[in-house]
Order: structure tokens, then sequence, then C-alpha cells
């Protein structure tokens, strides 16, 4: 009998499109949802009989989700396969990681840096997934809980691979009480809930390439970066801005433990052009009202991004 907490996910960037890699990462996760496809292909040829054909097998990929508790050094692997590109610079004991979304694909076949994936799930091998592609990301950051994440993958590939043996850091995630935000570029606390997505949509491209697998993964719209969420309804302040449609900064700051040299664990999500879509506070009962915000993350052109993530850890290198 197979058991959640006997299995393990490994993330290994890969140097090319095609090639499985075995520089395992391994990634404490709640669930994942990684599953294999296949495409019936239904045959109309006509041979007297009323009943369907036998289907016949066509395109297999492999999609789903992998939900976790960002850890400070774990996140920095997510943040590279959904925004294609790091940069590291290094300050006394840390590392300070840029992220920004990159404006080239990886390559002719894949439009992010391809992962290899591998799920063990307690019983048996483990499934490899190959050509991952993470193109989506988004953190979830709610009053009172540890901070949560969902990734988003499409892979092209899928074979079987030895149980190997996870071993993991020993650190906490972040939690609610480690979030600064600033509005306009000043403190706010109005905000209760803020979800933070990045979107790359990516389809699988069939080609003739003698393979029942898409040849290539590629982009299929725009990058979108998104926040949502729900704030207490204090004041007029926000609801104003947002009928004026008035652009303004959201900057979140996620500050964790000491990794000394009067440093610490930090995420910054910097959207530095943001403009709300939505803006509710309906009156629901005789409690408190609470208004729910969308908003997209729009590319300034003065700051050359729709969103940047900096994490200051002590990994050397993403």
């Amino acid at each position: 009998m197979g058991y959640g907490i006997g299995g393990y996910i490994s993330l290994s960037l890969q140097n090319s499109a095609g090639t499985a890699t075995t520089n395992r990462v391994y990634v404490p996760f709640k669930s994942e949802s990684l599953t294999e496809n296949i495409e019936p292909l239904q045959s109309e040829n006509l041979k007297g009989i009323f009943d369907n054909p036998d289907t016949i097998t066509g395109i297999k990929n492999i999609t789903g989700d992998i939900i976790f508790e960002p850890h400070p050094i774990y996140l920095g692997h997510f943040l590279k396969g959904v925004c294609g590109q790091s940069s590291t610079t290094f300050s006394t004991s840390a590392a300070i990681h840029e992220f920004l979304p990159r404006q080239v694909d990886f390559d002719e076949t894949v439009a992010l840096p391809p992962y290899t994936i591998e799920v063990y799930k307690s019983v048996g091998d483990g499934f490899r997934y190959t050509d991952a592609q993470i193109h989506t990301l988004q953190i979830n950051l709610t009053a009172g809980a540890i901070a949560e994440c969902t990734a988003t993958i499409h892979a092209r590939t899928a074979s079987s691979v030895s149980k190997q043996t996870p071993s993991y850091i020993d650190a906490d995630p972040f939690t609610w009480d480690t979030v600064s935000l600033q509005v306009g570029g000043s403190a706010n606390g109005e905000f209760e809930s803020a979800t933070i997505t990045i979107t790359n949509p990516i389809e699988g491209v069939p080609t003739l390439n003698g393979e029942k697998t898409e040849g290539k993964l590629k982009r299929s719209g725009f990058r979108t970066v998104t926040v949502a969420g729900d704030q207490d309804f204090s004041n007029q302040t926000q609801s104003d801005i947002f009928k004026a449609q008035t652009r303004q900064r959201f900057l979140f700051t996620l500050t964790g433990g000491d990794i000394g040299g009067s440093k610490n664990n930090q995420l910054t999500i910097d959207m530095p052009q943001t403009n709300y879509t939505a803006f509710s506070f309906p009156i629901g009962g005789a409690g408190r009202i609470t208004a729910s915000y969308d908003g997209n993350g729009e590319y300034d052109t003065s700051s050359s991004y729709s969103v940047r993530f900096t994490l200051q850890n002590t990994q050397a290198s993403y």
C-alpha cells in the first residue's frame, strides 16, 4: 500500500531539451497532481458496423500542480523556472538572487528552462517527467497561515526511474507574520490576503517527429502577472484608486530566519505598476465589511519589468 508520507518529488535543471538530468533537488511538498495524459484518436472509417472503432493512441503529455509551503532556498528553483532566468550577487554571508521574467525563449524547442521532475509514490519505481515547464507559479499569503505556493507543470515525456534516497534542508517555510506590504510607496496594514500569480501560457505543439509526444512546448499568449485577495474596508482610499485607474507599486517583503552577518532569509516581490481590475466591498451581513480586489501587474517601462522577485539566502546559485 502506498502512502503519501513515503513519497518524494525532485527537480533537476536540464542543460537542454530532450535530455534528462540527475542533479536532484528534493522539494518538501503538500500535494501533487501530475498526471500522464493520452489523447485518444477516433477513426471515422466506415466498416458496416454501428459501433465505434477502437481508439488509437494519440498525443501524450504530463500536466498538473505541485503545492508546497515555500522555503527560502527551495523557492528559488521554481522562481527560475517560471521567470526563465536568475542572476546572483553576494553580500557578506548572503547570496542575493534576482529573478526577472525573460523576454526570449529558452530555445527553439521549449519556452522556459526544462526540468526533469521525479515523483516517487511509495510503491515500485518512481516516475520521471522530462522537459517539464514550470509555466505558472502562485504565491498565496494569508493572515494567520503559512505561505503556500502552487506550481503548474507541463512536461513532454514520461518514463520510470529507480527509487532514490531524498534529503532535505531543515528550515521553516515563510509564514504570514514575516510579510510586510507597501502600496504606492507607503506601508499598508489593511490587506488580509494576497495571491500573486505569474503565468506563461504554454501549449504543446505536435510535430512530425516520429513520436507520440509533443515536439515543442511554446507560448500561446501574453505572460500575465496578477494579484488578488481581500483587505479591510476601513476607508475608501483604495476604492478611489480603483475608480481613477491609478497605477501604484505593490512591494511585498517576507523576512525569515537569521543567516548570519546581520542578514536574513528574505523574499521581495516588486510589482512596480499595478492596476486594479476589480474592487468590490458588499455588505454581507451585520459584521465587518471587507473588500475583495484583483489587479494586473503591468510592464513598467521605467523599471523594464512587470514583476521582480529577489531572494536572499545562502544558496550559491540557481
